[in-house]
């Protein structure tokens, strides 16, 4: 198998730290480690796996996500491709599509990030843009901004890929960006290439299909307005801004948890559905396990103080599952992707 792996993926690495592929800058070693900077070379690499048997995990930008200390037995395929394209400007708008509720409300004003000033209705969708699985979400927020369109910049700071964003319907303040999915081209179990719409791909907070049906992403078409540029430029730097002040940007894979429905964070008498919020209630900032702490910026991130390692972050995250569930009654979901040793 090793040889065929080498036959056909001649850039193919052995023994790579996944430490270094990752924001969290936690992980051991993965047995093998492909970067495929095409398309034909990505699906090359995902049907090779299947047809070998060999595990596999595909990589975009390596934020929230932590590997084990162990590594990962099998070959990780990094996807390096990264292209936009515009392939529709319509002379007719149609309004945006609805993909659920972002689980958004600001707690104290003086204390919390806020959102509400930035947010206004998205203008009428007028263009479709063709994108990568492998491209940077905010390479291309700056790419559409550049060409006049708007839509994205609620998404600012964001550091994952559009296959990430797609796959976990990542969310900026109220917006979820599966509201700006027309459609995905995914390759599905049985190596077949299809597209797949949106009203077919369950887009949830957090969720999409795609996590159940093992799809994998190879690009996406994405709706885009020709709307106010000034103010969406305005509000991308403006929510860039105000998440550098509160959230720590190295060493951390983002929110470690998923914040809770608004209904059920009413239920117990809190302000917002943040999990950070929840967190800060049980005095947890500051709080050290190993080489991991929980942020003193903002509770709901864990960030690696230099030697963490997954050992210790999945005791922090035991810890605050406690805590939390001891005071409010609520159990916290991870938002991050724990990726156990295969060993």
């Amino acid at each position: 198998m090793i040889s065929k792996l080498e036959k056909l993926l001649p850039e193919l690495k052995k023994n790579v730290l996944l430490k270094d592929y990752s924001t969290f800058r936690i992980g051991g070693p993965a047995d093998f480690f492909y970067e495929a900077k095409t398309e034909k070379d990505f699906v090359t690499a995902i049907k090779l796996c299947r047809r070998l048997k060999i595990p596999f995990f595909i990589l975009g930008k390596g934020s929230n996500i932590l590997f084990d200390d162990k590594g990962f037995r099998g070959l990780v395929v990094k996807n390096a491709v990264s292209e936009v394209k515009i392939l529709k400007r319509f002379k007719k708008t149609f309004k945006k599509q609805i993909s659920g509720d972002a689980y958004y409300l600001p707690a104290h004003s003086k204390k919390y990030l806020q959102f509400n000033d930035l947010d206004y209705q998205q203008e009428p969708f007028d263009t479709e843009v063709e994108v990568s699985a492998g491209t940077p979400v905010q390479y291309l927020i700056q790419q559409a901004l550049g060409k006049g369109l708007t839509g994205l910049q609620w998404f600012a700071g964001i550091p994952g890929s559009i296959g990430g964003a797609v796959v976990y319907n990542i969310h900026g303040g109220k917006k979820l960006f599966g509201d700006y999915i027309k459609d995905i081209t995914v390759i599905d179990k049985n190596n077949k290439i299809r597209k797949i719409k949106h009203k077919d791909l369950g887009f949830a907070y957090d969720f999409s299909n795609i996590q159940k049906e093992n799809y994998i992403v190879l690009k996406a078409t994405i709706l885009l307005s020709s709307g106010d540029i000034g103010k969406a430029n305005y509000v991308y730097r403006e929510w860039l801004k105000r998440k550098l002040k509160v959230q720590p940007q190295i060493n951390c894979a983002g929110s470690v948890f998923q914040n809770f429905p608004l209904a059920l964070a009413k239920k117990v008498g809190a302000p917002t559905p943040s999990a950070g919020w929840f967190i800060d209630q049980c005095n947890l900032k500051g709080k050290t396990i190993g080489g991991v702490q929980i942020s003193k910026k903002h509770a709901n991130f864990i960030i690696n103080l230099g030697n963490g390692t997954s050992t210790d972050v999945k005791k922090l995250i035991k810890i605050i599952k406690e805590k939390v569930k001891k005071k409010f009654g609520l159990k916290l979901k991870e938002e991050i992707l724990i990726l156990p040793s295969k060993i």
